[in-house]
């Protein structure tokens, strides 16, 4: 034991206001969730389309009308929020979004 190990050891704990408050840090043990499963990337992307609308009921973007665009993007972006849905999976589906002109 070195002399600063030494003097801390002797020295007398203070008490101060936050002398009660525990750590906000759990131990690793309470950190394990039984209902997380270790899923790999691709099988949970699976996991999460199968709860996303079926591709009949996204919306379809003709690119008519003025502002047709904006309803679509927003619509698509709900969907991503909602159902954490990746921007690969969704890049998958636009050739089957479009249609008439903007195809």
């Amino acid at each position: 034991m070195d002399k600063i190990d030494e003097a801390n050891s002797n020295m007398r704990k203070l008490s101060t206001p936050f002398s009660h408050i525990r750590s906000a840090v759990k131990p690793e043990e309470e950190l394990t969730n039984p209902f997380i499963t270790d899923l790999s990337h691709q099988e949970n992307n699976q996991v999460l389309m199968k709860e996303a609308p079926q591709l009949k009921e996204w919306p379809k973007f003709t690119g008519e009308g003025e502002y047709d665009h904006m309803s679509f993007i927003k619509t698509i972006d709900m969907l991503q929020e909602d159902y954490a849905t990746p921007d690969e999976l969704i890049i998958a589906r636009l050739h089957s979004l479009f249609e008439k002109s903007a195809k």
